[in-house]
């Protein structure tokens, strides 16, 4: 199934880990393809427990792949006028999280996102109604935008922006976003240097828990189309904004 120099690889992990980033890899991919986000916020975590190393280039390779399967198979269902949008908010959005970068600590930061995303989410339960329209989706890739290249999170502000379409809807317009999104990270770890050998081997390592995952979530997507969507949106949301804030804000929480 694999070539010996990536066998070689597995051989160099204790044998308890590979199985649990199998099943990371497997429960993020399903999350992911069931609602449209969530695969990093499943796996990342346990990649990085296991070994640094499997992030953020093989992890992104094994993100492409899975995007590259839920595009194939959603991508009729896209918004694609509001993609437009969207791509044309993420411009100053990235700009404004490479500035952010150099002059904000990534704790603050952390917090800055989950603070603006639970807000969001605490709206989406009032009477306030986000529409997929220019009005909401040129400020959402602002946040995307600058979320992404801050704290590696951008899905939760477009999957907000979503959140009362039909489940199709909500996970062919993220298909395409994530799936263009991992192109050009793949590119800027080319263009880096980052994308080396035992980076793609490590990346194989991968493929299974992703194709399996695919696989499983396509199950999902009928239980949540029976008006359970936007509910999950919300909780991944929500869980996604305590994460970030958990990783990256513990000095403004007051913990080392």
């Amino acid at each position: 199934m694999f070539p010996d120099s990536v066998i070689q690889v597995i051989e160099t992990y204790p044998g308890w880990s590979l199985p649990l980033v199998l099943f990371a890899v497997i429960l993020g991919a399903a999350l992911q393809t069931a609602v449209g986000f969530g695969f990093a916020l499943v796996a990342a975590p346990v990649l990085l427990f296991v070994d640094p190393a499997l992030v953020p280039v093989p992890i992104t390779l094994a993100a492409l792949l899975m995007t590259m399967g839920n595009f194939a198979i959603y991508r009729s269902h896209a918004d694609w006028r509001g993609l437009g949008w969207i791509g044309l908010g993420n411009i100053p959005g990235y700009w404004l999280g490479g500035l952010a970068l150099t002059l904000l600590p990534v704790a603050q930061m952390a917090m800055l996102f989950g603070v603006l995303t639970l807000a969001m989410v605490g709206l989406s339960i009032s009477h306030l109604r986000f529409v997929p329209s220019a009005r909401w989706q040129l400020p959402m890739g602002i946040l995307s935008g600058f979320s992404g290249i801050t704290t590696s999170m951008n899905g939760p502000p477009i999957a907000l922006t979503y959140q009362h379409a039909a489940g199709p809807r909500v996970r062919g317009t993220l298909s395409v976003y994530f799936f263009l999104s991992n192109l050009v990270l793949i590119g800027l770890f080319a263009m880096l240097g980052k994308l080396d050998q035992q980076a793609l081997q490590s990346g194989l390592l991968l493929v299974p828990g992703v194709l399996l995952g695919l696989w499983l979530g396509r199950y999902l997507t009928g239980w949540l189309d029976a008006g359970r969507t936007r509910r999950a949106v919300l909780w991944v949301s929500a869980i996604s904004a305590i994460a970030v804030m958990v990783r990256y804000g513990r000095p403004v929480l007051g913990f080392a």
